[in-house]
């Protein structure tokens, strides 16, 4: 099947250039005796999951313990819950943790203490990791503050808790503009988490697991320095509008495009059938570029070179783009166009299937697992 032989909005993957983020990343953590260990939130997709292990990668990330569950019925046995874990997903945590090794954050002593006590209910040991603010100020414990110490102390103390390490997400690079910026924040990230590490060894608390995450402060990382253990990127097997902006990759590594097709032509717009259920309203890097819109316009078969389109605005299936010059004026219903989307894992989320191209052809279709775990009715 070629590609224009699909209904649009249709989410794509090259699959050569997958590939080639998948290897590059797995050699650079092999380079510097780290686990790799990718966050699957980017993509939801067993068969990429499944290639990131084929190329060295050793566990997985997840966000969801509805990510957890479909991952875990699929094989996947080591998996780092990589958000901070809270009362209500206990029960589920456990019956999950029956079947495979999950891995927990937590930031708060309380919570520490409520899980304790669920685990010794359940006659369950779980290991968990302590989540460190690095400077991104989102979640997580200032490595600084007597409570980082005191909380790994009350972790490694419980009866039926684990201390497995620590982890920390440098979220803050992708609100960096230049690529140096971004390298600072990569060397200050590792730096946290070393410094906080001699600090556990001090007091007779050593961390198998120093874990660290962020697409771009991975890509831009020279190196990962004696101690840290393991690195969670989840962005790079796709790469997006974003990455492509901080210097993360070029236009040219981005392996996720969405195909939208014309379906109105005005005096100054056209309008194409992916909206904001295709594209997401993610206004991508605007601290860095104000021109972006909703994604990366291209002219299917001009291999990623951009026009000077731009889409303006997103309703729920209509994507309205308008081109300078009146260049749009060419263009007739029906005809196809490629995005890059401003945010991959927004867009990724919003469909059920990627179709993998090679040369333009559909050569299979992997399915997008979007569970998401029901409470239980009373």
């Amino acid at each position: 099947m070629e590609i224009t032989d699909l209904i649009t909005p249709a989410l794509i993957i090259d699959k050569t250039k997958l590939l080639r983020n998948i290897q590059w990343m797995a050699e650079k953590a092999q380079r510097n005796g780290v686990q790799l260990r990718p966050h699957i939130k980017t993509h939801k997709c067993i068969e990429i999951a499944n290639l990131q292990n084929e190329y060295g990668a050793e566990g997985i990330t997840v966000s969801t313990l509805g990510e957890a569950a479909v991952f875990i019925d699929n094989g996947f046995s080591d998996v780092t819950l990589a958000y901070p874990v809270i009362p209500d997903k206990f029960l589920t945590l456990l019956k999950l943790a029956q079947k495979a090794q999950i891995n927990v954050v937590t930031d708060h002593p309380t919570v520490a203490t409520q899980l304790e006590a669920q685990c010794i209910a359940a006659d369950n040991i779980l290991n968990v990791l302590v989540k460190i603010d690095c400077g991104y100020h989102r979640c997580g414990v200032d490595p600084k503050d007597p409570m980082a110490l005191k909380l790994a102390k009350q972790v490694a103390d419980a009866s039926h808790l684990t201390f497995g390490g620590i982890l920390t997400h440098a979220g803050h690079a992708y609100h960096a503009t230049l690529r140096e910026e971004i390298q600072t924040i990569a060397n200050i990230e590792q730096e946290v988490m070393l410094q906080f590490t001699k600090t556990l060894q001090d007091n007779g608390l050593a961390p198998e697991t120093v874990s660290i995450g962020s697409t771009p402060t991975m890509m831009q990382a020279p190196n990962f320095k004696p101690g840290i253990t393991e690195i969670r990127p989840g962005n790079y097997v796709f790469f997006d509008n974003t990455q492509a902006l901080l210097g993360s990759c070029s236009l040219a590594d981005c392996a996720l495009t969405v195909l939208t097709s014309v379906v109105s032509v005005q005096d100054s717009h056209i309008v194409v059938d992916a909206g904001a259920t295709a594209l997401s309203k993610d206004a991508g890097a605007t601290h860095i570029s104000t021109h972006q819109g909703y994604g990366l316009v291209f002219i299917l078969g001009d291999e990623f070179e951009p026009t000077a389109a731009q889409i303006t605005q997103l309703s729920q299936e209509h994507g309205k783009i308008k081109f300078p010059n009146s260049h749009h004026k060419s263009l007739i219903p029906g005809d196809h166009l490629q995005i890059i989307p401003n945010h991959s894992c927004l867009t990724a989320n919003l469909f059920d299937q990627y179709y993998v191209i090679d040369n333009n052809r559909v050569i299979t279709t992997w399915p997008i697992h979007r569970n998401r775990l029901q409470s239980p009715l009373a």
